[in-house]
């Protein structure tokens, strides 16, 4: 799995956002990219919001979502002006959110994922205005080691 520059969206202005609201917007994005469902999308991150939330710390949430209609798992990468008010490990703000998406039965390694960020926050925080840093960094990071 590769994340494709198409699929970023860098340094939104998202203020006055909560998770919800963040996670709509990421749906709509989701949905128009990928010509599948908004609402297959939307309802699958809140419902896995409420379970587990998608902040893993360290201003990062990686949201998950099944789409029945994608073949292949996708990446998109969403960031954040201004951090945004999230249920979090930490109790930190999120201003970087990695978007999974994927059929149910496709067999990710999430946590070699969120490791691989969580080890590299601080980069990740320097080039998160940049679409194409953030591209070769979080693309760089996924072929360290982390099995998808």
């Amino acid at each position: 799995m590769k994340l494709n520059k198409n699929n970023v969206f860098a340094n939104l202005p998202m203020s006055d956002y909560d998770e919800v609201k963040a996670l709509s917007l990421i749906s709509y994005a989701v949905a128009k990219k990928l010509n599948v469902s908004e609402q297959e999308v939307k309802s699958s991150f809140l419902a896995r919001e409420a379970t587990c939330p998608s902040s893993i710390g360290q201003k990062i949430a990686m949201p998950k979502a099944s789409a029945s209609e994608v073949s292949e798992p996708q990446l998109f990468a969403f960031t954040s002006e201004m951090p945004i008010e999230w249920l979090s490990v930490d109790n930190k703000p999120v201003n970087v959110f990695l978007a999974v998406v994927a059929s149910s039965d496709v067999e990710i390694d999430y946590e070699g994922i969120k490791q691989q960020l969580l080890a590299n926050a601080d980069l990740l925080q320097k080039v998160k205005v940049d679409p194409d840093q953030l591209t070769d960094t979080i693309n760089g990071l996924l072929l360290q080691g982390v099995e998808i």
